[in-house]
């Protein structure tokens, strides 16, 4: 395992205000990490490093802020005294709910260049720190994806949109990075306890007058009743744990207590598929 700073590996963790991020954060801390974790705006990095202790250190960027990202990886770079970085986990993301003919269009291209483009700027810009060293080996780069990255359901477009790509993304990055030894791990999460879509369920009504009416009103039943279902963001946590400290070999994790359905879906034909999938919307 790097030393780095304070003699502990030091991870890149984005979007960290809640949730999810936040998940990560406090389980990296617990197993002895240094965590260098990114929010939007100053209030949230003073609050956070104020709870979180001197293992953390807040990251202001907004993950489209190709600048101010490059700027936080100069940071890093610095605190790192020439040590390579543990890992990057690729966690900041939006979900849109809607169908794809009537969402506004700011909210789908956010999708993109959140869930994707921020992906590539945030990736890019702390690269060069993931590289392995004569004394180091290289880093890890974990991207928190989605069941909806490999199953593309109505109402979520703009959501599958973005973690396909998200998906063809790490193919790519692991692929190019397997001679430098920098691996690419996506962990595919099906409901997880966390406020992402509890405003996307609310931007359905929305709908209830349009074409869309009766799809809209079933997926918003079925999104309240897989929340009840939700696994904790604590599950997603202790994957990324395990995956840094080497245990999980694979390049892709499902976490889902029905993950079997979103597997056996992706490899029905497209046909039947649609057919399931579009049925389950309007009975």
């Amino acid at each position: 395992m790097q030393q780095s700073v304070n003699n502990s590996p030091a991870v890149v963790v984005t979007g960290v205000s809640s949730g999810i991020g936040r998940a990560i954060v406090e389980q990296l801390i617990d197993d002895g990490y240094d965590v260098f974790g990114s929010v939007r705006n100053e209030e949230d990095a003073n609050t956070l490093a104020e709870q979180l202790g001197h293992k953390f250190r807040p990251l202001v960027f907004d993950v489209r802020e190709r600048e101010k990202v490059q700027q936080a990886a100069e940071f890093v770079k610095t605190k790192l005294n020439g040590n390579v970085l543990h890992g990057l986990v690729n966690n900041a993301g939006v979900a849109a709910f809607g169908p794809i003919e009537l969402l506004d269009d700011d909210a789908f291209e956010a999708s993109i260049d959140i869930n994707l483009i921020g992906v590539r700027t945030v990736t890019n810009a702390f690269l060069p720190l993931l590289r392995g060293t004569d004394s180091e080996i290289p880093g890890r780069i974990i991207n928190i994806s989605s069941l909806s990255g490999i199953v593309n359901t109505p109402m979520n477009g703009a959501y599958c949109v973005s973690k396909h790509a998200l998906e063809s993304l790490a193919d790519i990055y692991r692929r190019e990075l397997l001679p430098a030894g920098i691996d690419v791990v996506s962990i595919r999460s099906g409901p997880i306890r966390s406020e992402i879509w509890n405003k996307a369920r609310a931007d359905g009504d929305a709908y209830d007058d349009a074409a869309y009416q009766k799809m809209a009103t079933k997926a918003r039943r079925i999104m309240a009743r897989a929340e009840k279902d939700a696994l904790p963001a604590s599950a997603i946590a202790e994957t990324v744990i395990d995956i840094f400290a080497g245990r999980k070999k694979r390049v892709a994790y499902h976490l889902s207590k029905g993950a079997w359905v979103s597997r056996f879906l992706a490899v029905l034909p497209a046909r039947w598929a649609d057919h399931l999938i579009t049925q389950s919307l309007m009975s």
